[in-house]
């Protein structure tokens, strides 16, 4: 597919024409970028002069401890726009993470500086795309609230249950939940040790609050009504 195809299935351009897509990326120079999974996207402390809406895969944001330990804080997935909050804030000029591809990723790159500009504008167009990215931002400042509920949680076994029911909750609520990260991911995102985490998946498997197989977790009933 050309960019303005794969443009038009995402999010931040919903109810706009082919016509007013074209011109939206003309005007912020919009071009398409590939990533194989592993390739750093873009390094803490570069500056953020691009915005980047994913159209496929998904990416990991990490943040460096003082022990110079990457800890995975976010993963940014399809129809998500990487820098959305920066748009709103010129003040930070730099990236505060290391943005990883966590698999092959397609991705469409949108000029920051022109992009604040066109939203100071006003023109139908204008307003559908500045109503698509408060909704995409609002879901974003959502996904950060729910990963602080995560984190605010006293042991690891309600940390992860409460992790496993998010996810749940944004699936419909089926009860098959798919964790987007492995093992080692997951416990940096939950902010624990593997081995705390496998420990802690063991014995809330051995209560029958869930069964797993690889990254997909089914909650039982008995889990259910356990969840906090």
């Amino acid at each position: 597919m050309n960019l303005p195809e794969l443009a038009r299935g995402l999010k931040i351009f919903s109810g706009l024409s082919a016509a007013e897509v074209d011109d939206i990326l003309y005007r912020l120079n919009g071009v398409k970028r590939q990533y194989r999974k592993g390739e750093i996207v873009a390094h803490a402390g570069m500056d953020a002069n691009r915005l980047l809406a994913v159209v496929s895969g998904h990416l990991h944001v990490y943040t460096e401890t003082e022990g110079n330990h990457q800890v995975l804080v976010r993963k940014i997935g399809k129809d998500e726009v990487l820098g959305l909050w920066l748009l709103h804030v010129p003040a930070i000029t730099c990236w505060p993470g290391t943005v990883i591809a966590a698999e092959n990723s397609t991705l469409i790159s949108l000029d920051m500086e022109a992009a604040r500009n066109l939203l100071l504008s006003y023109s139908p167009t204008v307003a559908k795309l500045s109503a698509n990215t408060s909704n995409i931002l609002a879901h974003e400042l959502f996904s950060t609230w729910r990963k602080l509920m995560v984190m605010d949680a006293p042991t690891i076994e309600t940390r992860v249950m409460t992790y496993l029911t998010e996810l749940d909750n944004e699936s419909g609520g089926t009860g098959n939940v798919v964790v987007p990260f492995d093992r080692e991911r997951m416990a940096e995102f939950l902010g624990v040790t593997r081995p705390a985490l496998s420990r802690a998946i063991g014995h809330m498997r051995d209560q029958g609050l869930f069964t797993w197989r690889k990254n997909v977790f089914h909650l039982s009933k008995e889990g259910a009504i356990k969840r906090p």
